[in-house]
């Protein structure tokens, strides 16, 4: 089956004005799909609407919201309605940071929203008419952050860990139902965000990929495993860390973080 049979004709990418998500859409655009973008910042989505458009000859809707609010789901499925959507990838998160208690509650509950409440939501949303139809792909792009407790970014690690498992949960679930579900683990990747709140020399240590690297690499696996992986190697050195006490793998994690956070 083709690309754009299996997961199209609409791509819906939650988190997609620039950086990853733009770079996602980039790549469905490219296979045929038309794309819906999701994200906060209106013109920077109409923007890579636009040039997706010039480049793949296809069609874009652009929905401006915030991904944390509590009614995403009644607001997405508004702006979808009519659409056929294959597939939804959810690029979007909120890393509050600091020491736990001193971060401000409402900061880790937006974190809550936007790391665990929403994908649950829109996977419910999307998955629903996939299992119906017998086709369609559900990404949730998770984090290396997942793999292990991790201190200043506590619960943004957290969030992600349930991105994590929740992806591969549908993974088993739904592909009886033709409907591929994949967990992508992100590494260091040298996005717009990443690049400013990074030293340089931390970039450089990190090996951080390229978004249109990073986007690449999710096609090549989606349909394929539950748990992908952006980063060549990144599967091995996981494996490798689960053999050690959890009091060293956390240990480690916080050592580096300490390294590169003030």
């Amino acid at each position: 089956m083709e690309f754009s049979e299996q997961y199209g004709p609409w791509a819906l990418i939650a988190g997609a004005s620039e950086g990853l998500g733009a770079a996602f859409a980039d790549e469905c655009a490219r296979r045929g799909c038309n794309v819906i973008l999701v994200a906060r910042r209106e013109t920077l989505l109409d923007e890579t609407a636009a040039r997706l458009r010039d480049a793949h000859g296809i069609e874009t809707r652009t929905v401006v919201a915030d991904l944390g609010r509590g009614d995403i789901g009644n607001v997405l499925s508004g702006a979808t309605d009519g659409l056929d959507v294959g597939l939804f990838v959810y690029n979007a998160a909120f890393a509050p940071q600091g020491p736990f208690v001193d971060v401000p509650l409402d900061d880790h509950l937006r974190g809550v929203a936007m790391n665990v409440t929403t994908p649950t939501v829109l996977s419910h949303l999307f998955g629903r008419p996939m299992v119906d139809r017998g086709r369609g792909g559900i990404v949730l792009v998770s984090s290396g952050a997942a793999h292990a407790g991790m201190k200043v970014f506590t619960t943004y690690a957290a969030g992600k860990a349930y991105e994590l498992i929740l992806g591969e949960g549908l993974w088993d679930e739904l592909r009886e139902h033709g409907v591929d579900a994949l967990a992508y683990v992100v590494g260091a990747t040298a996005t717009p965000t990443f690049m400013k709140s990074s030293e340089h020399d931390a970039v450089t240590a990190t090996g951080a990929r390229t978004p249109e690297q990073v986007a690449a690499q999710l096609f090549e696996v989606l349909g394929t495993t539950p748990r992908g992986y952006s980063h060549p190697g990144d599967e091995d050195r996981t494996s490798a860390a689960a053999g050690r006490p959890r009091t060293e793998v956390v240990a480690a994690v916080g050592e580096t973080i300490s390294a590169i956070w003030h």
